[in-house]
């Protein structure tokens, strides 16, 4: 399990609670707003996480408030495109958790606009790293969504940036972090979320525990 002071012991970083759900829900809801409604986590889908697969649950504690939050569920590696909501099994994870799956698929990551810009996503990374070592997994699995295209989106199809994104012609403010921190492309999802600023699109991506595996 994960407990432990991070950023020069400013932030203790540690596996959630079912007491943490209405600050998680609070985190989803800063941290979304232009995600459907349909497709934000709330206080019972996160509470169902902790429940089922708890190592996989994290958050981020400044002076006892939760300020960043990360969820996800063991898997094989997905043979199929899909939709978040197919993904996660309408956002509960029931019927989607392989307990002894080879992937660790990374459903959410949030961090409060006030705390961003301090490193906290890629803590929460390196947590959900360790925790795949931890259970012995391949490494993680994430769907990361191309917000950047909100800016651009007058001037070119979806399509179009996730060519030049993948290309590394632009950076976007979710996938370009993403691939610093380890994660490698696999290929763009289209119309698998339902957020106009994205495209409705995200980039499936890799970060396996094992620098020289290839897919």
């Amino acid at each position: 399990m994960i407990c432990k002071k991070i950023l020069n012991d400013q932030f203790l970083i540690r596996n959630a609670t079912q007491d943490d759900g209405i600050e998680m829900e609070y985190v989803q809801s800063q941290c979304y707003p232009t995600l459907h409604q349909s497709e934000i986590l709330d206080r019972n889908h996160f509470a169902n996480h902790i429940k089922i697969f708890p190592e996989g649950q994290i958050v981020v504690e400044k002076d006892g408030k939760i300020v960043a939050s990360a969820s996800t569920f063991r898997c094989n590696f997905p043979e199929h495109d899909s939709t978040f909501l197919e993904e996660t099994d309408n956002l509960w994870l029931t019927n989607v958790q392989i307990p002894d799956g080879d992937w660790m698929y990374g459903i959410d990551m949030g961090v409060l606009p006030e705390y961003r810009g301090l490193g906290l996503s890629k803590e929460l990374y390196k947590a959900r790293h360790e925790v795949c070592k931890n259970l012995g997994v391949k490494g993680q699995i994430i769907a990361g969504m191309t917000i950047g295209y909100g800016k651009v989106k007058d001037k070119m199809t979806i399509a179009e940036y996730c060519e030049a994104l993948e290309k590394k012609e632009f950076t976007d403010p979710t996938i370009t972090p993403q691939q610093n921190t380890g994660f490698r492309w696999i290929r763009t999802l289209y119309n698998y979320i339902n957020d106009p600023e994205a495209g409705y699109a995200s980039i499936l991506m890799y970060y396996p525990v094992d620098e020289n595996y290839s897919l």
